[in-house]
């Protein structure tokens, strides 16, 4: 297998006191997502190919917990924001992504008091390279609102935006902003909110997915997991 490295275009300290381990460590502390290894369910997600061999334009991650959906999604939806999965080697068939460049996305999770502030900021504090120079902006509340992407994973010009919604807020707030990169669902949404959603991606036909356990919004199986054309 080949050896993953991290090759950036920007200016690095000088790394020529420190040890093999000691630079691996610092790299996979300050890139953890260059280093994501994916488990079977979670490269089954990432790999999946509709008829035509392309990714569907719609995903369902549904599993129980401690599965990594939420994980894996928020590396897809970073990915999806600097148009390259950087966790995968350069000659991986499914490293670029077809994806217009700047873009905007949305993350959409239950509550901004603990879906966001408890799991979905922390996450992407954690797994957004450095060398994006991402701005993490609050709202009202005091939580993450929207993350701006100046660079990608390598340090090239960017502007991606990363929106974060709630369901605790009225479907009208799903509206009024294009998503043309992406819709990510954390747990299943209300179907007003994800009718609202649907309605800024229909020109671009934006992807889609959701990170859930199906428990909940039964509605989602009838709409889309019981058509499912590819179960994985």
């Amino acid at each position: 297998m080949a050896r993953r490295t991290v090759d950036l275009d920007i200016p690095r300290e000088d790394f020529s006191k420190l040890s093999k381990e000691e630079l691996d460590k610092k790299l996979r502390n300050e890139f953890p997502l260059f280093f994501l290894k994916m488990n079977d369910a979670q490269e089954r997600f990432i790999r999946v190919k509709n008829i035509h061999g392309k990714t569907p334009k719609r995903r369902l991650f549904e599993t129980g917990n401690k599965v990594g959906k939420t994980l894996m999604c928020l590396a897809e939806d970073i990915a999806h924001a600097i148009g390259y999965r950087c966790w995968l080697l350069p000659e991986d068939p499914d490293y670029k992504i077809d994806i217009k460049l700047p873009n905007i996305g949305m993350i959409g999770c239950e509550t901004y008091k603990h879906s966001v502030a408890e799991k979905i900021e922390p996450l992407l504090r954690w797994m957004v390279p450095k060398s994006c120079q991402p701005v993490f902006k609050p709202g009202p509340t005091g939580v993450l609102n929207v993350v701006t992407l100046p660079y990608d994973a390598h340090g090239r010009k960017l502007g991606s935006k990363i929106f974060i919604r709630s369901y605790d807020e009225d479907p009208a707030a799903f509206e009024g902003i294009d998503f043309d990169g992406f819709i990510h669902w954390d747990e299943p949404p209300p179907e007003k909110i994800l009718k609202a959603a649907e309605r800024g991606k229909v020109v671009v036909n934006a992807p889609s997915w959701f990170s859930m356990t199906p428990l909940k919004e039964p509605y989602l199986y009838e709409l889309f997991s019981s058509r499912a054309a590819i179960h994985i």
